[in-house]
């Protein structure tokens, strides 16, 4: 059975997320696994005893598996106290960096995407840091879905692709078609460009485009002063529930992630976002 990896730190924003993963779980007739990490916490020795430090860091992992099973029981309260389908809930714990383990993770075939909850709308309060965020969507094997903790949550019935005509772009875009079929949402796909910006014609484009005709895709060319803002205002204006974007060498989110606006679009975002990896 195919799994939605869900990632969590037990904050207010995961709990949010992981129920968004729920019932994108029942709409998809997938399992969950909920997984939690500890950062690596390395063994100094000292004059104070060894033993202790061992039996610390042992005691850390027993308390983080307890809330994580915890957690996992929430989660199937909330099936029997809705009308919901049955949803097999799993947990996992481990042990290091995020970004470290989440290629390992997402290698499992059974793992069909990856969830995790979003900042706050520029609150201090928060999943995980930004350096962990972006470790995740550029490790990760499988889509990534970054749900905000100030968004409701519903079954996308728009969702936009934001695409710089890569020809990886094809692959996200078929991803993205089969899952329209199985949520019945619309896929509407977007080219942001710089005011003045001259669309070429040549290779990955050209196929890419082809590709779109063939699959009978709307396509749209939206020109804006800032990419980032005006897709946001694109989204806002289209009424997009989710933006879906691939992540690779040179494509939007890498000019987004090398910017001085570093993920920007994901903490200000007023809609789930899904990154595809440059692994998928």
């Amino acid at each position: 059975m195919k799994k939605l990896l869900v990632l969590t730190d037990f904050t207010p924003n995961a709990s949010h997320a992981e129920v968004a993963a729920l019932h994108l779980a029942v709409k998809l007739g997938y399992s969950i696994l909920l997984y939690h990490t500890l950062p690596y916490i390395p063994f100094i020795p000292s004059d104070s005893g060894g033993p202790y430090a061992a039996e610390t860091v042992g005691i850390l992992f027993g308390a983080s598996k307890e809330r994580l099973m915890q957690e996992a029981d929430k989660l199937r309260e909330i099936t029997v106290m809705t009308p919901v389908k049955a949803v097999s809930i799993q947990e996992k714990s481990g042990e290091g960096n995020l970004g470290d383990v989440i290629n390992e993770l997402t290698a499992d075939p059974e793992i069909d995407m990856v969830i995790m909850g979003g900042r706050s709308g520029g609150a201090l309060e928060h999943i995980f840091s930004g350096s962990d965020t972006n470790a995740v969507i550029s490790k990760a094997r499988r889509p990534v879905l970054i749900i905000p903790a100030h968004v409701a949550w519903h079954i996308p019935r728009k969702v936009i692709f934001a695409t710089d005509f890569g020809i990886n772009d094809i692959k996200a875009v078929s991803y993205l078609k089969e899952l329209s079929l199985r949520l019945h949402f619309k896929l509407h796909i977007v080219h942001m460009v710089h005011h003045g910006e001259v669309l070429s014609e040549i290779g990955a484009e050209v196929a890419f485009r082809e590709y779109l005709d063939e699959q009978q895709l709307q396509y749209t060319q939206v020109s804006a002063g800032n990419v980032h803002t005006g897709l946001r205002a694109y989204c806002d204006e289209q009424g997009a529930h989710l933006l879906a974007m691939a992540h690779h060498q040179h494509s939007f989110v890498s000019r987004l992630l090398g910017h001085s606006e570093t993920m920007a679009l994901i903490d200000d975002q007023t809609l789930a976002v899904l990154v595809f990896p440059p692994g998928f």
